[in-house]
């Protein structure tokens, strides 16, 4: 099955709206790490484009969007008040995973996608919590052609409904969906390498220090993955972590949606994954901290709550596993020192390996159909414990 079959129609019929809380406090979101593997920020890098160019002015409609060579990369524009800029990034290769951001210093800019007939995909007003600048990910189209529109705050009808006028510059990534990363063993469990070699990564990852506020377990490093900024629609994490098709939308049961809420998005998250061989009666354990600025026993904490996930799968099928850590409405959540607002302060996954063989460990964190407030999940000191006899195969989530 290709990689395009396993998206919902949904992901490609719907619009998608991410506008801020604006009963969120103001803060400075953490800076990033400048490690080999965080998420690039205010410098963009391009994989296959390398040039950058100057918004045409006549591009304030979709029939007069402005059609970008193939070597281009970045795009610096000029929004105006109450105007709409529109874009086509064309030639690019189809399947692959793409990342799109809007940096600028002068407006609060608002980002969207359309199809080939100018109806909107998706839309991105903040990339994560106590941001203001947006960022979209996804899938090329198969005509390799990716249609942009860049307007301002809250205009998530792409009318022009907006006051905000200054300068911006629109950058795209493309890549190659990631392939698993197998080792002998389990390696760099507590990230050490102050980076995720070893380890598969997608989505919004980041490598962390004690300065983060919870943790590291082990060591001076820890991982951080998050539903912010660079997340990737879940049919996407499935397939980057062998899943069945759905599964992590079946993980945690939808409740009912409070009146009027906007819950027409599909869900988006962030992983990272490792192969590794095993013994009978090895244990594999981790450290984990779930966090999230979806305030516990609210409505939406209730009924669309993010969730983490851990899974674990044999190369011969014969072990199956995907359990959820924790959710937003955890009755362990207290007040967190980091940025978040909760935690469930780290707690212990063990699983007692059965047989002898080769097998995938997953990892993530994702929103449930509610993209608008961020969660995430620290891990740390994943390792296997090797034993000399063989136990009996347990699971459990201390």
């Amino acid at each position: 099955m290709t990689l395009l079959s396993f998206l919902p129609n949904s992901l490609a019929a719907q619009p998608i709206y991410k506008v801020p809380d604006t009963n969120f406090p103001k803060q400075n979101y953490k800076s990033i790490p400048s490690n080999n593997n965080t998420k690039y920020r205010q410098n963009f890098i391009c994989s296959y484009h390398s040039k950058k160019c100057d918004e045409s002015e006549n591009n304030h409609s979709f029939a007069t969007r402005e059609f970008l060579p193939s070597d281009i990369c970045d795009v610096d524009g000029q929004l105006s008040s109450g105007k709409v800029d529109f874009y086509t990034f064309s030639n690019l290769s189809p399947r692959e995973l793409f990342d799109v951001q809007v940096n600028s210093n002068t407006v609060d800019p608002l980002l969207g996608s359309l199809d080939s007939h100018g109806k909107i995909q998706l839309i991105n007003d903040d990339r994560y919590d106590f941001s203001v600048l947006p960022e979209l990910t996804g899938i090329v189209p198969q005509n390799g052609s990716l249609n942009l529109a860049v307007s301002g705050l809250r205009d998530t009808n792409l009318l022009g409904e907006h006051s905000e006028s200054g300068s911006y510059t629109l950058s795209l990534k493309t890549f190659a969906l990631p392939q698993p990363s197998t080792n002998a063993t389990l390696t760099n469990g507590s990230f050490e390498t102050a980076n995720f070699s070893r380890w598969t990564a997608l989505g919004e990852n980041t490598i962390e220090t004690s300065a983060f506020g919870s943790g590291p377990t082990e060591g001076q490093y820890e991982a951080l993955l998050s539903t912010g900024g660079g997340s990737f629609a879940d049919p996407i994490i499935e397939q980057i972590l062998g899943l069945k098709a759905g599964s992590l939308d079946n993980l945690v049961p939808l409740t009912p949606v409070p009146p009027n809420h906007p819950h027409t998005q599909p869900p988006t998250g962030s992983a990272i994954e490792q192969t590794f061989t095993a013994k009978a009666g090895d244990t594999l354990i981790f450290n984990w901290d779930f966090l999230t600025n979806e305030l516990s026993r609210t409505d939406v904490a209730t009924s669309l709550p993010d969730f983490s996930f851990v899974s674990l799968s044999s190369k011969d099928s014969s072990i199956s596993l995907l359990s959820e850590l924790a959710d937003t409405s955890s009755s362990s959540l207290v007040t967190s020192p980091t940025e978040f607002f909760q935690e469930t302060g780290f707690q212990t996954f063990s699983y007692s390996i059965p047989t002898d063989g080769t097998y995938t460990l997953g990892i993530g964190v994702s929103n449930k159909f509610d993209n608008f407030i961020d969660s995430g999940l620290l891990i740390d000191n994943v390792k296997l414990e090797h034993m000399g006899a063989c136990h009996l195969c347990k699971h459990m989530i201390k």
